[in-house]
């Protein structure tokens, strides 16, 4: 089972603590949350993109997370599949009824899994 405090991060959160738990999790983004609840996932592209507008390493990130994100009520590896290919992500959350973080999904565990 993953360790999911890697894949998560509170909105209160700066560029440069997004950068380390991205460096750390090596799935080139981070599920963002807010007392507890999912409400957005914020990317490797979009700190690089930040920076290039010329914004501080040490800004909150409020303004850069992608509030309508993908995810999954339950861990569907065909639907995850999909969505990755559609969408062009790296990282998937799960997410309970209350949108509290139940799991997560990464493009490495669909690689891993082979072609099915």
């Amino acid at each position: 089972m993953k360790e999911l405090s890697l894949y998560r991060i509170d909105n209160s959160a700066t560029l440069l603590q997004v950068a380390e738990r991205i460096e750390r999790n090596r799935s080139r983004a981070v599920i963002v949350e807010s007392d507890g609840k999912v409400i957005g996932v914020i990317s490797e592209g979009d700190v690089m993109r930040a920076l290039l507008q010329g914004t501080n390493i040490h800004s909150p990130i409020e303004s850069f997370i992608n509030y309508s994100f993908k995810y999954l009520t339950k861990p569907d590896m065909a639907q995850a599949r999909k969505l990755f290919a559609k969408h062009l992500i790296s990282l998937l959350p799960v997410v309970g009824n209350d949108f509290c973080l139940t799991g997560v999904i990464t493009l490495e565990d669909l690689l891993s899994q082979g072609q099915t």
